[in-house]
C-alpha cells in the first residue's frame, strides 16, 4: 500500500516527555513530505497550542485541532470542518461542572475561558499558549467549541463513562489526558475529522495511517487504513490496532514512517 497521509497525536506520541520532536522525527517527517506524503497533527490543542510545531514543516496543511470538532490549514487559517457544542448542552455541561468542583475551560473558538484561575489552569495555559480569560457570564458566550473538566488522574475513566452515558446522543465524553475531560459536539472525533481531510483532498480511508496513545484518537485509529499504537498507549487501544511500535520517547512515530512510508 502507498500511503498518501499520515495523521499523529501530539502528546504522548509524536512529542517526547520534553513536549519536543525530536530533529530524527522532524527530519523523518520531512522525508515523508518530500515524497508526498500528506502530514497531519490531530490534537486536542487549538491552532494556537501548536502553531510552534506546524511552523517546522512546509505547505498549508490540514491540522485537526479540538479533538476534531474542528480542521484549520496551519498557514491559511482555511476551516475544513468544524462542529461547535449545541448551546443547550454545553450550559447543562458548565452548570455540572461548577456543581462538581471542577475548574473548567471553554474554548470560544481560538478564546480561552476559564471558570477560576488556578494552579491546573495555569499549566494547561502554558500548554496551550492562549491568554485566559476569567469568566463572568456564560450566557454572553458565542459558538463554544469545547468544554474541559479539570479533574483528578485517577477518577478520569471514571468520570468518561459515567458523564459518557450521561450525554449519550448530546456530545462526546472522552479524556486527552488522565486529567482533562472533554466535551465536544456529538458528530466531533479525530475520525470524522480525517473523513473531512480525506474528501477534501481525494485521499482514501485506506491511504492513511493513524497513530496515537489515547482514547481520543481511538476514531481515527478506527478510520484510518493502517491503525498504529504507541507503546505507552492503553493495552484497550492497542488491541484495537493493527501495529505497535516504539514509545514517544523512543521516536516511535518516527520508526512508522520509516517502516510503512520511506522504506516500503
Amino acid at each position: 500500500m502507498q500511503y498518501k497521509l499520515i495523521a499523529t497525536d501530539l502528546d504522548g506520541t509524536l512529542l517526547n516527555r520534553n513536549a519536543e520532536i525530536t530533529e530524527h522525527t522532524r527530519e523523518t517527517i520531512l522525508k515523508a513530505i518530500g515524497k508526498g506524503v500528506m502530514f497531519v497533527p490531530a490534537t486536542g490543542r487549538p491552532l494556537c497550542g501548536v502553531t510552534h510545531i506546524t511552523e517546522q514543516f512546509p505547505g498549508d496543511f490540514p491540522v485537526v485541532t479540538y479533538n476534531g470538532a474542528s480542521v484549520i490549514t496551519s498557514q491559511s487559517q482555511r476551516v475544513l470542518f468544524s462542529q461547535n457544542l449545541d448551546k443547550k448542552v454545553a450550559k447543562e455541561v458548565y452548570t455540572l461542572g461548577c456543581e462538581h468542583g471542577a475548574p473548567l475551560i471553554i474554548w470560544e473558538g481560538e478564546t480561552l475561558h476559564v471558570s477560576h484561575d488556578c494552579f491546573e489552569v495555569q499549566l494547561y495555559q502554558k500548554i496551550t499558549g492562549a491568554t485566559v480569560h476569567v469568566l463572568e457570564d456564560f450566557d454572553q458566550l458565542g459558538e463554544i467549541t469545547k468544554i474541559i473538566w479539570l479533574v483528578p488522574a485517577n477518577i478520569g475513566r471514571e468520570l468518561t463513562h459515567k458523564f459518557g452515558e450521561h450525554f449519550k446522543g448530546k456530545c462526546n465524553v472522552h479524556t486527552s489526558h488522565p486529567s482533562l475531560l472533554e466535551f465536544v459536539h456529538v458528530k466531533s472525533s479525530k475520525g470524522l475529522a480525517l473523513k473531512a481531510i480525506g474528501e477534501a483532498y481525494g485521499i482514501d480511508a485506506s491511504e492513511m495511517i493513524a497513530v496515537g496513545d489515547g482514547f481520543n484518537d481511538a476514531s481515527m485509529l478506527e478510520y484510518a487504513g493502517l491503525s498504529v499504537a504507541m507503546e505507552n498507549a492503553p493495552e484497550e487501544l492497542k488491541a484495537m490496532c493493527k501495529h505497535v511500535t516504539l514509545s514517544n520517547n523512543e521516536e516511535g512515530v518516527a520508526k512508522v514512517i520509516e517502516e510503512f512510508v520511506l522504506n516500503a
